[in-house]
């Protein structure tokens, strides 16, 4: 019995682990995604205004 509540417990804390770092997988390849696209519209506007200087 008091086996089986201790692996339950740590069954848990495991879960929760992995389900954290999924999530904050999830939250770096989000930022990642929208670093990349900041840096194309920048670039988008840099563009544009050597067009607009010449």
């Amino acid at each position: 019995m008091k086996g089986e509540k201790f692996l339950e417990k740590g069954n848990k804390i495991e879960n929760q682990r992995l389900f954290e770092a999924k999530t904050n997988k999830r939250r770096t390849k989000n930022e990642q995604m929208m670093k990349k696209r900041r840096t194309m519209n920048e670039g988008k506007t840099n563009n544009e205004r050597r067009k607009n200087e010449q």
